[in-house]
């Protein structure tokens, strides 16, 4: 195959993939919807574990590690989506993360500095970075402290508790993070 013939095939590979995406996203609503009612949790790590490792169990080596991280965003993705139908979780766990910290989250802001620790190597940074980038907040400060086998950030993230892709970030690190915290206001 030619260059544009491989284009044009992953042209209608991409197509494919975006009817399968928006119908996954439909899925992920319905949940929503569901742990509205039931109180359920958003995030359950073991499920995502035993979901990653049936899917990936009959990937060849060569391309394992790029479908499992395909997945692990795609599931972190979903579950963006979801805080953003769950206002009431999301109030919650800022008043949790609030209150746990001693800030005051109406005081006027610029800025969240927020910590939480993580095993080196596990894919939690790389997330932490693409959920604050596919919620439009930027991290204006990030420091990383490797101790062993635990890696330790600490971070600035610009915005306003109020504004409601900030709430969705600090609910989905509040729910997804070891150790996450609010550390100051600025």
């Amino acid at each position: 195959m030619s260059l544009d013939e491989i284009r044009v095939h992953i042209d209608a590979v991409d197509t494919q993939v975006k009817t399968l995406f928006l119908e996954r996203m439909d899925c992920a609503q319905q949940v929503a919807q569901e742990k509205a009612k039931t109180g359920g949790d958003v995030f359950v790590q073991s499920r995502e574990e035993a979901i990653i490792a049936g899917r990936t169990a009959d990937v060849v080596p060569e391309r394992k590690a790029e479908y499992a991280y395909f997945l692990l965003l795609l599931m972190s993705i979903s579950r963006r989506y979801q805080y953003g139908l769950l206002p009431d979780m999301r109030r919650r766990v800022l008043e949790e993360l609030g209150s746990r910290s001693g800030l005051d989250l109406n005081a006027a802001h610029t800025g969240i500095q927020v910590s939480f620790t993580c095993a080196s190597g596990e894919p939690k940074l790389a997330l932490f970075a693409n959920m604050a980038a596919l919620n439009g907040i930027a991290v204006s400060s990030l420091t990383l402290t490797t101790q062993g086998e635990t890696q330790s950030v600490r971070a600035t993230l610009q915005g306003n508790a109020g504004q409601e892709n900030m709430q969705r970030l600090l609910c989905q690190l509040g729910k997804e993070l070891d150790e996450f915290a609010l550390t100051g206001l600025c």
